[in-house]
């Protein structure tokens, strides 16, 4: 278990909480902070909650730095810059990227802390069954420094060049096959219906046109 983790239960448990009753007068749902202390990656929105009612120091939580008790210092909120847009079917000029105009998004706890989060804005609903929706953020963490190989059910960023210069960005989730690799959207759009189709061998040909640029660690949702 990740020692935030750890630190997030005991104290609660410190304040007389057991984790049901800990998310019921937060609320949130039920399992919440179980599901957390599991292992699930909450959203930051989540922790501020629990940290707010709970008087809790999410510098502590998180980052195991007692707080002083004589001056206490707010927590450390660390931002993500929004990189862009990912839109299913929207390509661009790699030399004119559609931009986006929105301030940095909270980072999101994870488990690859010393990795840098980049934040895209997500434009339609081909991945709404996923609970990613038309104009949340979600926020990744660079695949190959998070992962040694393409792993099935991960949520990705990815690019797709065509014709020389135009670039797609897009949000798909990973399904390994045989011999194929498929990204695919998850959306009740029935023009959100088709994977990409890249092949396991990065050798191939058509791999160079499709990569795998981020790993999707959480979603932050605008109030």
């Amino acid at each position: 278990m990740d020692n935030w983790r750890e630190r997030l239960h005991a104290a609660l448990v410190a304040k007389g909480l057991n984790m049901k009753s800990a998310s019921l007068s937060a609320d949130l749902n039920a399992a919440a902070v179980q599901q957390i202390v599991k292992g699930k990656d909450p959203q930051a929105s989540t922790l501020q909650k629990l940290a707010s009612k709970h008087d809790l120091s999410l510098d502590e939580i998180l980052l195991g730095r007692a707080t002083s008790s004589a001056q206490p210092q707010p927590a450390e909120v660390r931002l993500a810059r929004v990189a862009g847009t990912v839109a299913a079917g929207l390509w661009f000029s790699a030399d004119a990227p559609p931009q986006v105009e929105s301030e940095p998004v909270p980072y999101v706890p994870c488990r690859y802390p010393d990795l840098e989060q980049t934040a895209y804005k997500v434009s339609g609903p081909s991945m709404n069954r996923r609970r990613i929706e038309d104009g949340d953020f979600v926020i990744t963490v660079p695949y190959w420094q998070a992962r040694v190989g393409i792993q099935d059910a991960d949520l990705v960023v990815v690019q797709r060049q065509r014709d020389g210069d135009l670039v797609e960005l897009t949000v798909k989730e990973v399904v390994v096959r045989l011999t194929e690799i498929h990204l695919t959207p998850r959306s009740t759009d029935p023009q959100f219906q088709e994977p990409i189709v890249i092949p396991r061998d990065p050798n191939a040909d058509g791999y160079d046109s499709v990569e795998i640029v981020g790993l999707v660690v959480g979603r932050y949702s605008p109030l």
